[in-house]
């Protein structure tokens, strides 16, 4: 099975209103991901998650799901309140 997963860097895209990276941490058995996403006032959302290198890409994509869900969910919040119309 091929680890770049775990083992490729990866920068975020500059720009986008929703972008992602990957690092390896220093011990080099686990790899972070950190989710962005840019909201209407300009601010920038972040959300961060390591995963270990036992953990099968099918469980690490399940994570990410969740964490983008719970990003969008904050920058929706956000710009719900940026433009009025929450309490």
């Amino acid at each position: 099975m091929n680890a770049r997963h775990l083992t490729e860097r990866r920068e975020p895209a500059k720009g986008r209103r929703f972008a992602w990276g990957r690092v390896q941490p220093a011990g080099g058995d686990a790899a972070t991901w950190r989710l962005f996403r840019r909201c209407t006032p300009g601010r920038v959302l972040l959300e961060q998650r390591t995963f270990a290198a036992t953990h099968s890409r099918a469980e690490i994509a399940a994570g990410l799901r969740a964490l983008r869900a719970r990003l969008l969910a904050a920058a929706d919040a956000v710009d719900l309140t940026h433009l009025g119309l929450t309490p």
